[in-house]
């Protein structure tokens, strides 16, 4: 086990880093997109189009990859991300933010590709749910440290995003300091995305519905808090809440997933999840400290989904179809994904704050029933 993860520790770390910035940069545009008085529907399609672009990158990614390598790629794709953000702050306009959300998306979505089937082509299957777990909890943990770090300056001005930019370049050096222990360069086999539906169609759909539901946590937590009246700093308690959840449940739910099998963990997770959103859409308009519990709840039953749905996914996929599998997954992730603000930016101007837990409780509704019905 420790000399899989030391195998990927150079991914491992390098996802700290590009996480606290990624993390740091969601919560800033969205805070300030509330301060800019931007409408819900115009938050929703901004943050939308990260994930525009984040679909589209795993459609080159398994050339590029194969072409460059994997530490060039995480290297190429973090370091563009860190220019992208500070860009943000010089151009402060709707229209200029969606670009450049399409743009950063874009450049992370290959670099995860890159990271994640980095780790599936050196960790074996017994092994991978635990790997890809500790992969999960030191995003989590670092989204924990980006929403801490909110508070560091003002979203009206520079500063967070400059942060940000730094970090990201920090998060750039360790894969390309370790391209020697990366995969092998030549090029995977082709792996259409109808594969992994035959391959395994839990894994599939359950992937699609995180990508919704991460998405929904990302980009619309900070306005779901910002509307129900906290401060800055209740906002980054808020958003931290939910990563600390997340982080605590993600190795338990892997070694459950290793032992008890992945199917098991996906519907103990969905039956939570439409147990706390209810939790979460009664908090609304209750003291802070049910919408503080029902958050950091919510954190441990949905960020987890990922990994598990990964994992169970890649027990059904051969090696050298790996890093196609891997750029087909992010694509369903980003595919859910981009649906995630647009539903919850509309139902919460429809049906106010409390539609941002309705989409969640729904989300994880549909996720049981993949669990129920499919292999």
């Amino acid at each position: 086990m420790r000399a899989a993860v030391v195998s990927v520790s150079a991914v491992i770390i390098a996802i700290f880093f590009v996480q606290i910035a990624n993390g740091l940069q969601t919560s800033v545009l969205s805070v300030r997109a509330v301060l800019e008085v931007f409408p819900a529907w115009t938050i929703g399609v901004i943050m939308a189009c990260y994930y525009v672009g984040y679909t589209a990158a795993p459609l080159a990614s398994r050339f590029v990859i194969g072409r460059a390598g994997h530490g060039n790629v995480m290297f190429i794709g973090v370091l563009l991300a860190g220019v992208v953000i500070a860009l943000h702050a010089l151009l402060v306009a709707p229209v200029a933010w969606a670009a450049l959300r399409v743009a950063s998306g874009f450049v992370l979505s290959s670099a995860h590709v890159a990271a994640e089937s980095w780790i599936h082509a050196r960790v074996e299957n017994h092994q991978r749910g635990r790997v890809f777990s500790i992969y999960m909890v030191v995003q989590m943990v670092a989204m924990t440290v980006a929403q801490l770090l909110l508070a560091v300056g003002d979203p009206r001005t520079a500063i967070p995003f400059l942060l940000a930019a730094g970090i990201f370049v920090i998060g750039a050096l360790p894969p390309l300091c370790a391209r020697a222990s990366a995969p092998h360069r030549a090029p995977p086999e082709p792996f259409d995305l109808w594969k992994l539906f035959l391959a395994s169609p839990l894994g599939a759909i359950a992937t699609v519905l995180a990508g919704l539901t991460w998405a929904i946590v990302f980009t619309f937590g900070p306005v779901y808090a910002k509307k129900s009246g906290f401060d800055l700093q209740q906002v980054s308690i808020f958003m931290a809440l939910a990563m600390v959840g997340g982080a605590i449940v993600q190795f338990p739910m892997g070694w459950l997933s290793d032992h008890a099998g992945r199917r098991p963990a996906i519907a103990l997770m969905s039956a939570g999840g439409i147990a706390v959103s209810v939790l979460g859409y009664w908090a609304d308009g209750q003291e802070p400290f049910w919408k503080f519990a029902a958050t950091g709840l919510a954190g441990g039953l949905i960020f987890p989904m990922y990994a598990i749905s990964c994992a169970h996914t890649n027990d059904a996929i051969a090696p050298q179809n790996r890093v196609a599998a891997a750029a087909g997954l992010v694509l369903l992730f980003g595919l859910g994904s981009i649906f995630g603000p647009l539903l919850v930016g509309g139902i919460i101007t429809a049906m106010g704050s409390g539609g941002y837990y309705a989409v969640l409780a729904a989300a994880s509704a549909l996720s049981l029933a993949a669990a129920a019905a499919t292999r």
